[in-house]
């Protein structure tokens, strides 16, 4: 058994000079396929973790990675919470844009603009993050640039085909790309850590939107708010190009597509699930046209807790004393996480139906939407933790499976549950993506590789 110990420590010495702790040595040896029936039959130990605790003390494990590991920046969590509200602040001027263009016009750029900024942002969150985690920082900076934008010429392109085709003047693709800009803008300065500049340079449009909609939408303030809101999108634009003005040479998106394109893949699918009913109710009442809030104001407690969940895994590696005990323990930690987000979604979904039912504005389709929307987030929230799992794969197999089928049932069977329509198979398809999404995990957080 001596020999082929041996012959790992060497094999891993290259690889891992200063292992951290049980966890990186287990991990680097399950990617090389040694299982814990190999660990057992082969090096005599009952698992993969015991191993690891044997190979640790031959390979200098401990303190220089354990303070490397420690002096890692946490998000903060304040910080963190921000993120919703903050892509929710161009909300307050959508009045005085409809008011402008139209709804009929103005419905199908926002849907567009929507999706074109989640998913070149997300392809942009996406590179960053790589490029900054291999130690490429300006290389980072010219990615975030360009998928900037890359996302504004596809507003662009898009934007004047709908105004071609609906007959819509230049104002629809001024929207358009107001709101692209917004969204790619703040997805810039909320990686460099600066959202406070989002919130104090959208101060004027929000205030000048509420005005406008606290005179009762006067005509008379329909221009200034709307150029009020143009001026704010520019501050952000031009603060954002400030906090990327040191890019160095772009990788190149071939260089980046392994870990850009899914990103991107999953955010059209996300878009258009999400996008695919919201649409529909935008000009609906209003119980139906703010369903999505609860969602979008908790996206940010959503993403502090997938912070929290590998933070509490990273503890429990270093207690687990097997593999077998790590993966029951981490399963809870999931669950418990899974209920949080719920809670929180749910506390702000009581909040809104509350108010809605004071106001005599609330409907049972309306209430089923907020429930759908509450759903969808806990799965946005697993889907989160699969992802950091470098599950990508199966991440956009199941959502994309889900997401066919709600389309497929929203076309064929809306009709025969009238008067609730599509909201039903909404909500039936928001379930049985967390309910796929949760079975995915299950079969995966258990295996220490994943937490490298």
């Amino acid at each position: 058994m001596a020999e082929p110990t041996t012959e790992l420590v060497r094999t891993l010495g290259t690889s891992l000079p200063a292992p951290a702790d049980e966890l990186h040595v287990a991990a680097a040896l399950e990617s090389q396929g040694i299982t814990d029936a190999v660990a057992r039959d082969t090096y005599g130990h009952p698992d993969v973790f015991a191993l690891a605790g044997t190979l640790l003390g031959e390979l200098d494990g401990g303190g220089v990675a354990d303070r490397a590991h420690s002096e890692r920046p946490r998000p903060r969590r304040w910080r963190v919470l921000t993120h919703g509200p903050l892509y929710a602040l161009p909300s307050v001027v959508y009045p005085t844009v409809f008011l402008a263009l139209g709804m009929r016009a103005a419905v199908p750029a926002l849907v567009l603009a929507t999706a074109s900024g989640w998913v070149f942002g997300m392809g942009m969150a996406a590179a960053a993050h790589w490029l900054t985690g291999t130690a490429r920082p300006a290389a980072a900076a010219a990615a975030m640039r360009a998928f900037a934008l890359a996302g504004l010429g596809f507003a662009v392109v898009g934007a004047t085909g709908l105004a071609v085709l609906g007959g819509h003047g230049v104002g629809v693709v001024a929207f358009a790309v107001a709101q692209v800009a917004f969204q790619l803008a703040t997805g810039v300065l909320v990686f460099r850590g600066l959202e406070h500049r989002v919130a104090v340079l959208m101060v004027p449009a929000c205030v000048a939107g509420l005005i406008h909609l606290a005179s009762g939408r006067a005509g008379a303030l329909t221009v200034p708010t709307l150029l009020v809101a143009g001026v704010s999108v520019l501050s952000l634009v031009f603060t954002a190009a400030l906090a990327t003005r040191r890019a160095g040479p772009s990788p190149g998106f071939a260089g980046m597509a392994r870990t850009v394109l899914p990103a991107m893949c999953y955010a059209v699918v996300c878009a258009t699930l999400l996008l695919f009913t919201a649409a529909r109710y935008v000009t609906a009442g209003w119980d139906l046209a703010i369903a999505a809030a609860p969602l979008v104001l908790a996206m940010g407690t959503l993403e502090w807790r997938s912070h929290r969940f590998d933070e509490q895994v990273a503890g429990l590696l270093r207690r687990a004393r097997s593999a077998a005990e790590f993966g029951r323990e981490v399963w809870r930690v999931l669950l418990r996480e899974v209920t949080v987000c719920l809670l929180a979604l749910g506390g702000l979904g009581l909040l809104l139906l509350g108010g809605l039912a004071a106001a005599g504005l609330l409907t049972s389709r309306g209430a089923l939407l907020v429930d759908a929307h509450i759903l969808l987030g806990s799965a946005f929230f697993a889907g989160f933790v699969l992802a950091n799992r470098g599950r990508a794969g199966i991440l956009l197999a199941v959502s994309t499976g889900v997401v066919a089928a709600n389309v497929l049932a929203t076309s064929t069977l809306a009709e025969f549950l009238e008067p609730h329509g599509e909201v039903p198979i909404f909500f039936a398809s928001n379930a049985l993506l967390l309910l796929l999404l949760l079975t995915a995990l299950r079969a995966s957080l258990g295996r220490v590789h994943h937490y490298q």
